[in-house]
């Protein structure tokens, strides 16, 4: 099944954004008018089934509502996690994700997985990747590379769980 999803364009000059944005959506097609375009650039195709979309409205209509359960969730982590490294909290964030820094990474994830914890590596550094690798040292951005872990931060996590994920942080990762 292909995927979705949305851009949302909060600036005064959205209408030149969202041209390029459309372009770039079907192959690079710009100017069209009945049956005639052109392209420009090389672009994807980032079509969208009717069958996504109307997952994606419905799930639009949740989406404040799990924003908020996300940011519950995340300041129960950042007032019972003892660790000084963990993600701050900050008005209007969305709290995809939590992330803490631990050291001895490796450990801490067996030991998380060992305790039916799905932890994750959100994100590894960029720079570090095939296509960009030896353009840069950057030894702080590595560093915190090699030491941070994802919690689960899903608004279906239950009470339990969300303790569970507390209690086992602050177990593991020494």
């Amino acid at each position: 099944m292909p995927t979705g999803g949305l851009i949302s364009l909060n600036n005064s000059d959205y209408k030149k954004s969202r041209k390029i944005l459309e372009s770039r959506r079907w192959c690079g097609i710009t100017d069209r008018k009945n049956i005639s375009y052109d392209v420009k650039e090389l672009a994807d195709n980032y079509y969208m089934n009717e069958f996504s979309a109307s997952i994606g409205l419905v799930q639009l209509r949740k989406l404040d509502k799990m924003n908020s359960v996300r940011e519950k969730i995340a300041k129960k982590y950042h007032q019972e996690i003892n660790l000084e490294n963990k993600m701050p909290i900050i008005d209007g964030c969305s709290y995809h994700l939590y992330w803490i820094l631990v050291k001895n990474r490796n450990q801490f994830i067996k030991k998380m997985f060992e305790n039916n914890i799905q932890v994750g590596i959100h994100y590894k550094p960029v720079h570090q990747m095939t296509l960009y690798k030896n353009m840069a040292k950057l030894p702080i951005t590595e560093n915190i590379g090699q030491n941070i872990v994802s919690l689960p931060i899903h608004p279906n996590l239950s009470n339990n769980e969300i303790q569970q994920v507390i209690n086992s942080v602050n177990k593991f990762a020494i």
